[in-house]
């Protein structure tokens, strides 16, 4: 393959594939996307199903070489989706290595698939749900963990010399971040809990308030990965805005709002109602500057991942160390916050775990995807 693509064309070449799969998530959240696919396959399915397999063990091992049959690198699309790819792959191995942390088993489902088949073209909707089994190398009497994300798809493919390849991909990736730029923030001792400090954050969190579990409860459940307690969807009773800017604050509302959440009181600012939410429960920088700026929450730290996780007089083991269960992250890139996720947990190293929609992440530690560039809020719920 040649140089680089220029980010600008490609820009311009996939901004009409984005603008269709818009049209295709509003299709496709009519259905249940959490249930698993069972039909026969066609040869086109089959073989994107292949590719997402190679996909997905290539985050464990591998020879990314195993990519180039399954696309179509004479087109803008398909060398673009391949370039993404394999940086997003070399990111992960990277973050791995940083957090000493060893993938043990990587595995991937598919709970809904659609396609539209002609005789040399196709395009294809995938559900895809990632599931990632894990342990801390420098932990090792500790437990494995599982995270995971659920991914769709639209792919179109084209067939020739007998083979299906891709020409163009667009999904709303957990890595997105990360892939534009894939360079991982330096470890700091302070992402895990150690010794005695990890004994007490855990009879700490035994003792964490009812609203905080049952948010985190409620962010397991509805996080939209069939996985652990998650049902595979989206809680039904409210609206999904993915097509329409994305879900991450609503999500994130929902959990610490929700009767079957944390149930804290709704305001004049932070409200839904009728299918409809007010822009602080809808937008990330909306929903952090109300609560702050209400006293909702507290702005524990905002800075880079070695900035929030340094040891100061105010928190020794870094401000990380403060957030539990039911406090909120918030995603600042390039002077904007653009995600938000919800604190759900601690891994048995002690690193904090996130949930979140658009991408949807289950129980994913709270920093992997997000490059070295990205400034992290760390917010306080008041409940």
């Amino acid at each position: 393959m040649g140089g680089r693509l220029n980010i600008g064309v490609v820009q311009r070449a996939v901004l009409a594939q984005a603008c269709c799969l818009l049209v295709l998530a509003g299709l496709l959240v009519q259905g249940d996307l959490s249930v698993p696919v069972t039909a026969e396959r066609s040869e086109v399915m089959i073989r994107a199903q292949e590719l997402f397999q190679v996909r997905t063990d290539l985050l464990r091992e591998g020879n990314l070489d195993l990519l180039d049959p399954y696309y179509d690198q004479n087109t803008i699309g398909g060398s673009w989706s391949l370039e993404r790819e394999q940086a997003r792959i070399k990111y992960m191995g990277s973050w791995l290595q940083e957090r000493n942390v060893d993938l043990i088993k990587a595995e991937v489902m598919f709970t809904r698939a659609e396609e539209d088949i002609g005789p040399n073209e196709a395009t294809l909707s995938i559900c895809a749900h990632t599931i990632l089994t894990y342990r801390h190398k420098d932990y090792p009497m500790a437990w494995e963990s599982t995270m995971g994300w659920r991914t769709v798809h639209w792919l179109e493919l084209a067939k020739k010399n007998g083979q299906w390849a891709v020409t163009a991909e667009w999904f709303v990736d957990p890595l997105e971040n990360a892939s534009q730029r894939p360079i991982v923030a330096e470890n700091n001792a302070n992402l895990k809990a150690r010794g005695e400090k990890l004994q007490t954050w855990n009879l700490m969190l035994a003792e964490i308030e009812p609203w905080r579990k049952s948010a985190a409860n409620y962010g397991d459940r509805y996080a939209g990965v069939k996985v652990g307690f998650g049902v595979g969807r989206y809680n039904q009773g409210y609206r999904d805005f993915t097509g329409l800017g994305g879900d991450c604050a609503n999500f994130v509302s929902q959990a610490l709002a929700d009767q079957d959440g944390g149930n804290l009181s709704q305001d004049w600012g932070w409200f839904y109602e009728n299918g409809e939410g007010t822009v602080a429960w809808l937008k990330a920088e909306a929903l952090v500057q109300h609560l702050v700026g209400s006293g909702r929450a507290s702005c524990l730290a905002r800075g880079t991942l070695s900035q929030v996780c340094a040891s100061t007089p105010a928190y020794p083991s870094g401000a990380i160390r403060e957030l539990l269960p039911g406090d909120i992250i918030a995603y600042e890139e390039k002077g904007e916050i653009a995600h938000v996720s919800l604190v759900v947990g601690f891994d048995p190293a002690g690193y904090l775990l996130v949930n979140s929609h658009s991408a949807d992440r289950y129980r994913v530690p709270w920093d992997l995807g997000y490059n070295a560039d990205v400034v992290y809020w760390l917010l306080q719920v008041h409940g």
